[in-house]
């Protein structure tokens, strides 16, 4: 049989909640500590495991063992023998840091140069820790919070308008005569990389204006919300600039079911709740602020694209019986989402490889040689040349793949 049962490794980091991937996808967390992510693929940093046989492996070993068979002659062909997504169960009780990753040259480069300085991949101070891109789609399980993108650039002057109303000339009058990228990371690059004291000369003003403008009234809802973000992240980080992110990047809530699309060089935070995420499989992230670990701002701005505008959130389109799809944005990896009454079932064939998250309810995978029952919170693995396989039970399922074709649309 070429469907495997996972065992995925839990990150436990302290910006994750207790109760959130238990309540919300059945995950058990006896020690009762916070549960950040689950970690669903072949990432050597964190990998998970299968069994085959008497056999317990990592499955990055176990897809390198047989690569064609396990991706498919078109996916190895394209991605080598390395599975080219990385699908995690995500809960934030608090805000996670300001952070971009790398496109794929820059991954390349800046892996290579800290090679090249010694530093060791688990080191704290590392960067790029796989030569990969990151792009990365988020798909809300709970009413997900954070901030993506930087916001249209009259919504950012606006804001920097309302947050200093006597000394904001200094700040936006060039983005507000040329109105693009260049002035626009002049202007990010300019706070952010100031000295603290700087840095805590702007906070110390506008603390005030912050809480007049939200007793006032005055702001409509969009600002009303963005202001109130900025003061919960002053009081959880005091002294970081980065609590101001929200009057810069795009606010947005996402209900369940609800996703967006995070591309290489785009600023982004998650703030608070439950959802999935399904990236390129790489761990390189670039931090900037609103977090104890490392930051390196002048490596941040060199991966930022610094596009601007609204990001507006999308939804799966139904398009074969009990599949919606999600739209295709990266080639590297695809996510559609079963659902099942428990009176049919869905028959895939697989060309390349796939991962099957049981986010509700108890699914039945069945094919060639055996049938795997996989409860809520779990996840298998299908080999390319498993021969096709059906899903049944009372379920609803998630399915990350890799598109055919190249193309992005």
């Amino acid at each position: 049989m070429r469907l495997y049962r996972l065992e995925n490794p839990v990150q436990r980091y302290s910006w994750g909640s207790v109760e959130g991937l238990k309540d919300c996808l059945g995950v058990p967390n006896p020690g009762n500590e916070p549960l950040a992510e689950i970690w669903m693929g072949a990432h050597p940093r964190a990998p998970s495991l299968i069994r085959a046989g008497d056999r317990l492996l990592r499955l990055d070993d176990f897809i390198q063992e047989a690569p064609e068979a396990c991706l498919g002659a078109r996916v190895a062909t394209r991605f080598g023998d390395s599975l080219p997504f990385l699908l995690k169960a995500l809960s934030a009780a608090g805000p996670l840091s300001i952070q971009a990753h790398p496109a794929k040259r820059k991954a390349e480069s800046g892996y290579e140069h800290e090679n090249l300085a010694s530093i060791p991949l688990d080191a704290p101070e590392r960067n790029y820790r796989d030569r990969n891109q990151k792009a990365e789609m988020v798909v809300a399980l709970t009413r997900f919070e954070g901030l993506f993108g930087f916001r249209p650039i009259a919504e950012i002057i606006a804001n920097v308008r309302l947050l200093m109303p006597a000394g904001s000339e200094r700040l936006i009058g060039r983005l507000e005569k040329n109105p693009g990228r260049v002035e626009l990371s002049v202007l990010f690059y300019s706070v952010i990389a100031s000295d603290q004291a700087t840095k805590d000369g702007i906070l110390a003003r506008t603390d005030p204006i912050i809480e007049g403008l939200l007793k006032g009234g005055g702001l409509d809802e969009v600002e009303t919300a963005a202001f109130r973000l900025t003061r919960r992240l002053r009081e959880a980080f005091p002294g970081d600039i980065g609590a101001l992110a929200p009057l810069v990047l795009n606010h947005v809530i996402l209900e369940p079911g609800e996703s967006l699309y995070v591309a290489p060089g785009e600023l982004h935070a998650y703030m608070l709740g439950e959802s999935l995420e399904l990236m390129a499989n790489s761990d390189n992230v670039i931090r900037g602020a609103l977090t104890k670990k490392h930051v390196d701002v002048p490596e941040l701005v060199s991966v930022l694209t610094f596009d601007s505008d609204k990001a507006v959130p999308f939804m799966a389109k139904e398009m074969l019986a009990h599949e919606e799809f999600y739209p295709l944005l990266s080639p590297d990896f695809r996510l559609s989402r079963i659902t099942l009454d428990g009176s049919d079932k869905v028959v895939k064939a697989p060309t390349g490889p796939e991962l099957l998250l049981c986010a509700r309810g108890r699914m039945s995978l069945e094919g060639d040689g055996g049938r795997l029952e996989v409860e809520s919170g779990g996840a298998a693995f299908a080999c390319a040349d498993c021969g096709g396989y059906s899903i049944s039970g009372k379920a609803v399922v998630y399915r990350a793949f890799v598109p055919d074709g190249e193309a992005v649309s």
